[in-house]
């Protein structure tokens, strides 16, 4: 099996408190078997709290959120206490991995990290071009070249991005994201706000290609299910939705993470966009 990652996947670092949108507020914590079972032996009164923050449902261990969706050991500092007093060897695996992706891929596997997270964000887009990494070997290459590795036989003109924002692009885009189901009561009035919204003059291909060769590499895996046309077809929705953001309001790197946000984190959602 070869791994391969984006170029910038080897450089994240969380932001810990400098962060200003948190994955500690506003998810849910889900918690592994195993590190379920370490907190629910965990000795003192760091146990006890673990004892009472964690719940099981018919899906598995949760820790509970606070009145203001907060994980209950993140402080008022930004950091978690957790690491604080265990180190990070404590933390369950989704807090731990975030926000890492991982997908397989026939004989390979495709890393890469999710948009949601503001640094993941600044990363791709401080990219001058978008490049792969083979972790076994060190080989690079651009998106065609891995899409021809992996043994996509995909129309090479779905790789390239051509944006076509006009009325009817405006409402289509509208349409088919009022369909999602909203993360939070902020995303309609979004959308709505996005009916007013300027049409974008001009686009420069190069500032949003490389956004749309990632969402591309995020839905490849699909493509042992789906046809090609259909996760191109998603992934120009998406960049399209950004650009149209961008005109109302210039911000790629947040618009981007709210994006994803919305989206990449609901599989429903992403089967809604991708009809």
């Amino acid at each position: 099996m070869s791994t391969w990652y984006p170029s910038f996947y080897p450089a994240f670092r969380c932001r810990a408190d400098r962060c200003r949108h948190s994955c500690c507020r506003g998810w849910e914590i889900d918690v592994d078997e195993q590190s379920a079972a370490l907190y629910r032996k965990l000795p003192g009164e760091l146990g006890d709290e673990l004892r009472r923050a964690l719940f099981a449902d018919e899906e598995g261990w949760h820790f509970r959120l606070d009145g203001e969706e907060r994980c209950p050991f993140l402080e008022a500092d930004g950091l978690c206490r957790l690491i604080k007093r265990l180190g990070e060897e404590a933390l369950c695996d989704i807090c731990a991995l975030h926000p890492r992706f991982f997908e397989e891929l026939d004989a390979d596997e495709l890393w890469g990290l999710g948009l949601s997270c503001e640094e993941a964000t600044d990363l791709l887009l401080g990219e001058k071009a978008l490049r792969f990494v083979c972790r076994e070997t060190g080989e690079i290459l651009d998106l065609p070249g891995l899409v021809h590795y992996v043994g996509l036989a995909v129309p090479r003109e779905t790789l390239r991005y051509r944006p076509r924002i006009d009325e009817q692009r405006r409402w289509e885009i509208l349409r088919r994201f009022g369909k999602t189901e909203p993360i939070d009561e902020a995303w309609p009035e979004e959308l709505k706000a996005l009916e007013a919204s300027p049409l974008p003059q001009a686009c420069r291909d190069e500032d949003y290609q490389r956004i749309y060769e990632y969402l591309l590499y995020r839905q490849i895996e699909k493509a042992e299910e789906r046809d090609w046309e259909s996760i191109a077809d998603y992934a120009a929705l998406c960049t399209d939705f950004v650009v149209l953001w961008d005109a109302l309001v210039p911000d790629t790197a947040g618009h981007l993470r709210r994006f994803s946000e919305q989206i990449e984190y609901s599989t429903e959602n992403v089967e809604i966009l991708m009809g």
